[in-house]
């Protein structure tokens, strides 16, 4: 089979450890202050990477990187605030799957999604699907319990929107089975419920992966066109007959549109270095995560993707963030 090429490879599950937060000491002077916006509470993956990209962006520099926690709204509040931030390139907001998403599910949305500008992408990790270890041996076992059970099958997800949440939303689309939602504030109480036996299935990247170990869960396939590098003997959905579920968490900087070419330039060529230095690779595989740069064409093409996809399950689902 073959196997995933290296910019979706992702490793060993563990937690981010380690290394210090970004600095949040007064700056030296207001012209050399930066700050990566990360719209979702400490703890979370989007924080860690975020303050892992902040330190990362501000070694060797003479200047102050700020990993800057602005949570609410499904992310919409600290999207909000660098949209209507100055476009000097001082600003940066670390999207993820919610940003493409938040413009269908928000009815007021604090801010215009054409005030902010992807520039570069900074990580991906696919997601696997897992289920209760005693629930299904395999994929075929799965579908057949959710077509003769209509609405038995539950899945966990981190949040209405989340990545899991729209990837058990598609998988059901693609059988053609009804399933229950079963929705938390966060990733950390769903992944404790479905470890409890509370929930049936689930969508999570590779972390998980050290709960199958366990015996705890089991890992079915992986949402995505090819296999991954680090879980070669985990099937794809394409190859056992679901086909096109393809999901994934990622990452990627945004600035407030208007930002000057020159500027945008020089801030892709210092993310591309820092994405692709060994620290920041390894952290990010401790994570589950694998770093990767995409250039603003080839971020633009998958972010316009990803919206097109996720739209339509939203509409389909009746999605939406109060």
């Amino acid at each position: 089979m073959t196997v995933v090429k290296t910019w979706l490879a992702a490793a060993a599950c563990g937690l981010l450890v380690g290394f210090p937060l970004a600095a949040r000491a007064a700056p030296p002077a207001a012209t050399q202050v930066e700050r990566i916006v990360i719209p979702y509470a400490v703890g979370g993956i989007t924080d860690l990477y975020g303050r892992l990209l902040a330190e990362q962006l501000q070694a060797g520099q003479k200047l102050t990187i700020l990993a800057d926690n602005r949570p609410g709204g499904g992310g919409a509040i600290g999207t909000a605030f660098v949209a209507k931030s100055k476009p000097d390139g001082r600003t940066l907001l670390l999207g993820s799957v919610g940003t493409a998403t938040n413009p269908a599910m928000i009815k007021a949305l604090p801010y215009d999604p054409h005030d902010i500008v992807p520039i570069a992408q900074v990580a991906i990790s696919p997601l696997i699907l897992y289920v209760r270890a005693d629930l299904a041996q395999d994929v075929h076992q799965l579908v057949d319990y959710a077509k003769q059970t209509p609405g038995r099958l539950t899945f966990a997800n981190s949040g209405v929107g989340s990545s899991p949440n729209l990837a058990a939303a598609l998988f059901a689309r693609q059988i053609g089975a009804q399933v229950t939602h079963v929705s938390y504030r966060g990733t950390s109480a769903a992944i404790n419920d479905f470890l409890g036996g509370q929930v049936d299935a689930y969508f999570d990247t590779l972390q998980a992966m050290s709960h199958v170990k366990t015996g705890r869960i089991r890992a079915l396939a992986v949402a995505a066109p090819e296999r991954l590098a680090d879980a070669p003997d985990l099937p794809t959905l394409d190859e056992l007959g679901v086909h096109d579920v393809y999901a994934s968490s990622w990452w990627g900087i945004f600035v407030p549109a208007g930002t000057p070419a020159p500027v945008i330039g020089e801030l892709q060529t210092r993310l591309r270095q820092a994405v692709e230095s060994p620290v920041v690779k390894q952290r990010a595989r401790e994570m589950g995560a694998v770093a990767i740069y995409r250039d603003q064409p080839a971020f633009q093409a998958f972010f316009d993707s990803e919206i097109k996809r996720w739209n339509a399950i939203i509409a389909a689902e009746h999605l939406s963030i109060e």
